[in-house]
């Protein structure tokens, strides 16, 4: 017999998640539905933008729903689009950025309760995603 989930279902509506703007920007934690899973929708218009260097404690994958993105992941810099999964190890600093030509929309997928960022600003940038805070 399968094992009993320890969590319910439950639907969230996009008001509830998701920014009213666009391009659209969204934070979900799952620690309050019992899920360990944080869900992060980033989208820029502006080739060139993205996060910046940083890492978290935990394994990331990103889908890429739209567009062109320039990944670093340690030491391995490559380009994913639209449809392609990138795989980010705890503990390993990241970036991507936009390459265009248009928008660039990914669904982060954070493989924890609860968003833990360490940010590693490079000279002369600002810190990663501040308007998803």
């Amino acid at each position: 017999m399968p094992k009993k989930s320890r969590i319910n279902p439950v639907h969230i509506s996009k008001d509830q998640w998701l920014k009213q703007q666009n391009p659209p920007k969204g934070v979900l934690e799952g620690h309050a539905y019992g899920a360990d899973v944080v869900v992060i929708r980033y989208a820029v218009d502006k080739v060139g933008e993205g996060p910046n260097l940083h890492m978290h404690p935990y394994d990331e994958i990103f889908h890429i729903l739209e567009g062109t993105a320039e990944f670093t992941v340690g030491d391995k810099q490559f380009i994913a689009k639209e449809g392609d999964l990138v795989i980010g190890p705890a503990n390993i600093p990241h970036a991507y950025k936009n390459v265009g030509p248009g928008r660039l929309d990914s669904l982060d997928i954070h493989l924890n309760n609860e968003w833990i960022q360490y940010d590693l600003p490079r000279e002369g940038e600002t810190l990663s995603a501040e308007e998803l805070s």
